[in-house]
């Protein structure tokens, strides 16, 4: 693929180039809306069952959101190229930037709840092992 290097701005953004980030931006937009629509049926029937389902409601709301940003990059991105509105590809790209801003959310949240797991597993292993080291075995009288 090469790339323009004598334009600047919004003149060296390619056809090529921003046709794909569309084409996968609307491809990852539509399976993320399908993903959190099911989920949100999901979570809406295990309710029923659980109420810690709605856990599953709150994280497939977000992906329902993030889905729709995608779609909304998918469709200012086409018609930057082809009206060529700069105020297309800049809500496309805050479109965007808001997809990546969650996403990155969602990310650090994921690393804090592994690293309180390890922590809680570390601590709960320790204390286990010391009450069972101090349990006695007689098994003489069996």
């Amino acid at each position: 693929m090469e790339r323009n290097e004598s334009g600047s701005g919004i003149e060296a953004l390619t056809y090529q180039t921003l046709s794909g980030l569309s084409y996968w931006a609307g491809f990852v937009g539509v399976w993320t809306l399908i993903g959190a629509t099911l989920g949100i049926i999901g979570s809406i029937v295990g309710m029923i069952a659980n109420p810690f389902s709605a856990f599953g409601l709150i994280s497939a709301i977000i992906a329902l959101v993030m889905g729709l940003r995608l779609r909304r990059t998918k469709k200012e991105l086409e018609l930057f190229i082809h009206t060529k509105a700069p105020i297309n590809l800049e809500i496309g790209l805050d479109s965007m930037r808001s997809y990546f801003k969650i996403q990155g959310v969602l990310i650090i949240l994921a690393i804090v709840f592994v690293i309180i797991t390890i922590i809680a597993v570390v601590v709960l292993g320790s204390v286990f092992r010391f009450n069972f080291d101090n349990f006695n075995f007689d098994l003489s009288n069996l």
